[in-house]
């Protein structure tokens, strides 16, 4: 069956509004589904992606380009170049603590692999970075905690810094769980996740999700 094929703009993330166009016309041509590709894609539009089957009536993917297509000519171009890829999104969960605080915690993250055409579940432990905004806007991600879990460099660190700390600050900052915060103005926290090929992954929920 036929599909279709929608590209975002080459300096900026894939819109809400193209999502929506394009899957409105590919669901008018009777396509099979639509894959949606950009450098990036905004979060109303990611969420759109996954609902697409439900709001629009046609089923969606998102793939996500590589910037080394910028490169042009200077790209090699190899069997083995994987400059498509296609993402899951970062799965958490928002813990509600003591005095109104609230905590996240990383359960982890689908990454498929085009070489065995499957995907393996990858716990929050096991990415190489995810970041955290405690007061998201909508439109600019704020970086306010930063976590490492997969690296060895944090003895190089800890030589580099010559000085003492505690090891729970290493283990904080290579785990799945934030630090407490309080509710900001928004009520909304956003998280982003950094797979094995560079992807950034962003996830965004209300707060009043949060589990007691």
């Amino acid at each position: 069956k036929p599909v279709a094929f929608v590209f975002g703009p080459e300096n900026g993330a894939v819109s809400e509004r193209l999502v929506y166009e394009a899957a409105f016309e590919a669901h008018g041509k009777q396509y099979a589904h639509l894959f949606v590709v950009g450098f990036g894609i905004e979060p109303n539009a990611r969420i759109l992606v996954e609902k697409c089957l439900e709001v629009m009536g046609i089923s969606a993917t998102y793939v996500e380009a590589t910037r080394d297509l910028m490169m042009g000519d200077l790209l090699k171009n190899m069997r083995s170049s994987q400059v498509f890829s296609v993402c899951g999104l970062p799965e958490i969960e928002i813990l509600k603590g003591k005095e109104g605080k609230f905590q996240v915690k990383l359960l982890g993250l689908d990454v498929f692999d085009p070489i065995t055409m499957q995907s393996d579940a990858r716990p929050g432990d096991d990415v190489p970075a995810w970041f955290l905004d405690t007061d998201y806007n909508g439109s600019v991600f704020h970086v306010c905690q930063a976590f490492f879990p997969r690296t060895g460099a944090w003895d190089s660190l800890k030589k580099a810094l010559k000085t003492d700390y505690t090891a729970d600050v290493w283990d904080h900052l290579a785990g799945a769980v934030s630090a407490p915060f309080e509710r900001g103005d928004t009520g909304k926290i956003a998280v982003k996740v950094i797979d094995d090929r560079g992807n950034e992954l962003l996830v965004v929920k209300d707060l009043k999700e949060a589990n007691k």
